[in-house]
């Protein structure tokens, strides 16, 4: 059921549905996806892979695979119909008011270009030039990134630079474009453990020192808890859980939210547990609860009548059967 935009909310999406056409039938990665994100907020997507987080990412910039469509809903940014916008407004929606950092960092980056020229040419396209010198933005945003040589570090290709270097040039890039909201696709994906901790430390504080806000999606709890405010819980193309961080880690609601979190609540003497089952494939709508198969909680109305929507308080939602607070 789609639902109308929040007040003041930056980015609002509501219903969202997308279809993608295979040669084997048609998918359907998202099916009803309600979320608000506002002005200078991080927000946080977790769930397992196949869960619709990267195709959210894909509808709120337009970007549909081939054979892919958005076949219900709307999504409105700062009072405009993106759905509705042309091909001029889509461009400088894409980048000036949206910038995407995206998974493969090195992929990301044009091979043939050194790194400055792609960072002053992002500036270029997206701001105003009075708004500064773009070389001297990518010197000075690097040596902010921890680049203890900047000079040296634009003058490089992208395949010279390690993927924890790739990837703070890619926030670089976000930032050069100078955005209200930056998108980030599992930025952290592939590097070690201690290079992912200084990448989401570096983006959180580049993000904040912007005021700009940050929709991060994951399938790292871990991850998306240190730098988000709030958190949204995907399964099977919707989010069943939203709410503040605190609330989502300590009293989680939905079975599927207390299974990710027992996942990574790991003792030094245990080994790392798994949810049994699996992802439900997409080539079905779920008008029932898409998670009741796998669900330690399941009950005989699941079985039977829709999900329902709870909104407990201001910005905490949940899309089961059980009810708030039943943790």
């Amino acid at each position: 059921m789609t639902r109308a935009s929040s007040n003041g909310a930056l980015l609002s999406l509501s219903g969202i549905e997308v279809t993608i056409h295979t040669a084997s039938g048609p998918v359907h990665p998202l099916q009803g996806v309600d979320l608000d994100v506002y002005p200078g907020e991080t927000v946080g997507l977790v769930g397992e892979s196949g869960s619709g987080k990267t195709m959210t990412l894909r509808s709120i910039l337009r970007l549909m695979p081939p054979g892919g469509a958005i076949t219900g809903g709307a999504i409105e940014w700062n009072g405009r119909q993106v759905l509705d916008m042309g091909p001029g407004e889509l461009q400088a929606y894409r980048g000036a008011d949206v910038a995407m950092i995206y998974q493969n960092p090195v992929s990301a980056l044009d091979p043939m270009l050194k790194v400055e020229r792609q960072i002053v040419d992002a500036y270029k396209a997206n701001r105003d030039l009075s708004d500064g010198d773009p070389q001297d933005f990518a010197r000075s945003t690097l040596k902010e990134l921890e680049f203890g040589d900047p000079e040296t570090v634009l003058r490089r290709h992208p395949h010279q630079l390690s993927g924890g270097m790739a990837q703070r040039v890619n926030i670089a890039l976000a930032l050069a474009c100078g955005p209200a909201l930056i998108l980030a696709d599992e930025p952290t994906t592939g590097l070690d453990m201690t290079t992912q901790i200084r990448v989401l430390d570096l983006l959180e504080s580049q993000v904040h020192a912007r005021n700009a806000a940050l929709l991060f999606i994951s399938h790292d709890l871990r991850a998306v808890a240190r730098v988000s405010r709030h958190i949204g819980i995907m399964y099977a193309g919707r989010v069943v859980e939203f709410g503040p961080r605190e609330q989502i880690l300590a009293e989680p609601s939905h079975p599927y939210s207390r299974a990710l979190l027992e996942c990574v609540d790991l003792r030094t003497d245990e080994r790392p547990r798994s949810i049994p089952g699996l992802v439900p494939k997409m080539t079905e709508v779920y008008d029932l609860c898409a998670f009741r198969d796998r669900c330690v909680s399941r009950m005989e109305v699941c079985d039977r009548e829709p999900l329902p929507l709870h909104e407990p308080a201001e910005r905490r939602s949940l899309l089961c059967h059980l009810g708030p607070g039943n943790g």
